[in-house]
C-alpha cells in the first residue's frame, strides 16, 4: 500500500506538487515508449481496466513513435462492438453487457488483423455509442513500416490475443496499489471508480447511481477476464498520481451531493464522499495540458 502524507502551506506548493507528480508520470511513460520502440514489433496491444488511463498512454506512445520517424495508427477494439439488441444482457441480474467478449464481432476483427499482417487495405468499423449502431467504416492502407496500436480493455482477452498469434507486444496500465493519503485509505478500485463517476457524469450523461449499477458487472468482468490475463503484457505501468484525489475532490462532491437517499448505492456513495471531504482542493487550472486527468475532466 502506498502511503502519502502531505499538507500545503499555499497554492504555489500545490502547483509544485502537481508538477513533480506529472514529471514522474512522464518519465514512466517515456520508459514504456522506449521499450515498445526497441522491441521492433509492429503491433501493440494496449489494455487495462476501465478508467486506467489507456487514452493518455496511447497518445504518448504515438507521439514518441512519430518522433522516432514511425507511422502509427490506433484502432479501438470498442469499434468492433456488435450492434446492440435490446434483449442482450450480461448475466442473470439483467445488466447490459458492455465488457464481455460476446459483444465483439470477432470474425470482423480477425479479418482486419489478417489484412494488416498481409499489408492490405483494411476497413475498420466506426461504432456510434449513442445509437449503439455502426455509423460506417473507415478505410486505411497499411504501410510497410507502420505501427498498429489496438487499444481496449479486451486486448488481453485470450479470444483476442489468439487472433494475433505472435508478433505483438502487450502494454497494461492500471492503478497498481491501494493508497492512504493523510491517513485516509482508498483501494485501487475505488480510485478508478471515482474517475469513472466523474467522467460518466461529465461526458456520458450518466447519473452516479447508474455508474454504481454498472460498476458491479464491470468489476466482475475485470476479475474474470482482465486481471487474470494481464501478465501477457510484458510492459506494465501504474497510472496513479499522488495529487489525484486532491484534484478529484470538488468534482466528486459536486456529482454526489444530490445522490438519491433511497438508492441501494447511497451508503457506498456517501462513504466515498466522506473520504475526500478532508482533502485540500487542488484546482484543475494547475494541471498541465495533456495530463492523464483530461480523460476524466476534459481537455484544457
Amino acid at each position: 500500500m502506498k502511503s502519502i502524507n502531505i499538507t500545503f502551506k499555499n497554492e504555489q506548493e500545490k502547483i509544485n506538487f502537481v508538477n513533480e507528480c506529472e514529471k514522474d508520470f512522464e518519465q514512466r511513460l517515456d520508459e514504456v515508449s522506449k521499450r515498445a520502440i526497441s522491441s521492433g514489433v509492429s503491433i501493440l496491444l494496449l489494455s487495462g481496466p476501465t478508467c486506467a488511463g489507456k487514452t493518455t498512454t496511447a497518445n504518448k506512445i504515438i507521439h514518441d513513435y512519430l518522433e522516432a520517424g514511425k507511422t502509427v495508427t490506433t484502432i479501438s477494439i470498442d469499434d468492433f462492438f456488435q450492434e446492440r439488441n435490446d434483449d442482450r444482457k450480461v448475466d442473470e441480474n439483467e445488466k447490459l453487457d458492455y465488457d464481455s467478449v460476446d459483444v465483439l464481432d470477432l470474425p470482423l476483427l480477425a479479418e482486419c488483423i489478417s489484412h494488416i499482417k498481409a499489408g492490405n487495405t483494411i476497413r475498420v468499423p466506426i461504432f456510434d455509442f449513442v445509437s449503439q449502431k455502426r455509423s460506417g467504416y473507415r478505410e486505411h492502407t497499411i504501410m510497410s513500416d507502420e505501427i498498429i496500436i489496438f487499444e481496449g480493455i479486451q486486448a488481453v482477452y485470450p479470444e483476442i490475443t489468439s487472433l494475433f498469434e505472435t508478433g505483438y507486444k502487450g502494454i497494461f496500465i492500471d492503478v497498481n496499489e491501494d493508497v492512504c493519503i493523510n491517513g485516509v485509505c482508498f483501494t485501487k478500485n475505488e480510485i478508478r471508480l471515482i474517475r469513472r463517476i466523474v467522467r460518466d457524469e461529465k461526458f456520458r450523461g450518466a447519473t452516479p447511481e447508474f455508474t454504481f449499477y454498472l460498476w458491479e458487472s464491470v468489476r466482475d468482468n475485470e476479475e474474470k477476464n482482465i486481471f487474470p490475463n494481464k501478465d501477457i503484457c510484458e510492459i506494465q505501468i501504474d497510472s496513479f498520481m499522488c495529487y489525484e484525489l486532491f484534484l478529484m475532490k470538488s468534482y466528486l462532491v459536486n456529482v454526489l451531493s444530490d445522490f438519491d437517499k433511497n438508492s441501494k448505492y447511497y451508503d457506498k456513495a456517501m462513504a466515498l464522499l466522506e473520504k475526500v471531504k478532508s482533502f485540500d482542493e487542488i484546482k484543475y487550472d494547475y494541471i498541465p495540458k495533456g495530463s492523464l486527468y483530461t480523460e476524466f475532466l476534459g481537455k484544457k
